[in-house]
C-alpha cells in the first residue's frame, strides 16, 4: 500500500458534493480550461459553461476540433483554479433545437450577450459533461493534500500528496 493510500482519510460525500454543486453554480466559476484528447493528441481551450447541479453544458460550433475529438473520445476533463473534474461528454443536438429548449433559456438569462453572438450562425451544438471524479487540492496554508470525490461510487477522500 503507498504511503498516500495508508493516510487516506475518508470525507463526507454529500458534504463534498454539495461542495462542488456550490462551487459550480457561482458566476466566477463560469469559464473553465476543458481538455480533449484523441489519437495521441491532447488539447486545451477555455469555454463558458452554465451548470446545473453537477451537469455542465456549452456550447460551440459543431466542426470544431473539441467536438471531433469528444466524437473519438468522450473522456474529457475541466479545471478552474484547484478543481480538476474527469467526466463524459455527449452531444445533445444543435444549441437551438426544439429538445434543448430549456438548456438554451438558461443560457440565455444568464449569458444573453454570448448568446446573442452565436445565435444566427449555423450549425452550433450543445454538450453536456456529466462529472465522474472531482479533484480539490488543498490550499495555501493548508497540508498538501488532494481530496477525491467519486461520483459514480458515491466516496469521498483525502490522501496528501507532499511530505513536509
Amino acid at each position: 500500500m503507498s504511503e498516500a493510500k495508508a493516510k487516506r482519510r475518508e470525507l463526507g460525500f454529500d458534504v463534498k458534493r454539495q461542495e462542488i454543486v456550490s462551487f459550480l453554480a457561482s458566476p466566477d466559476n463560469a469559464i473553465m480550461s476543458l481538455a480533449t484528447s484523441s489519437s495521441d493528441r491532447v488539447l486545451a481551450r477555455m469555454i463558458l459553461v452554465l451548470c446545473e447541479d453537477l451537469d455542465v453544458y456549452f456550447f460551440t460550433w459543431g466542426g470544431s476540433r473539441k467536438c471531433e475529438q469528444i466524437r473519438a473520445n468522450p473522456r474529457v476533463a475541466l479545471c478552474r483554479d484547484r478543481v480538476q473534474i474527469e467526466g463524459t461528454a455527449e452531444i445533445l443536438g444543435g444549441l437551438f433545437d426544439a429538445a434543448n429548449a430549456a438548456i438554451l433559456q438558461l443560457f440565455e438569462e444568464r449569458f444573453p450577450e454570448t448568446v446573442g453572438n452565436w445565435r444566427g450562425r449555423p450549425g452550433m451544438i450543445l454538450m453536456k459533461i456529466t462529472p465522474t471524479l472531482v479533484v480539490l487540492a488543498g490550499g495555501p496554508g493548508e497540508e498538501p493534500h488532494l481530496q477525491f470525490v467519486d461520483l459514480e461510487n458515491g466516496i469521498a477522500y483525502a490522501e496528501p500528496w507532499a511530505d513536509r
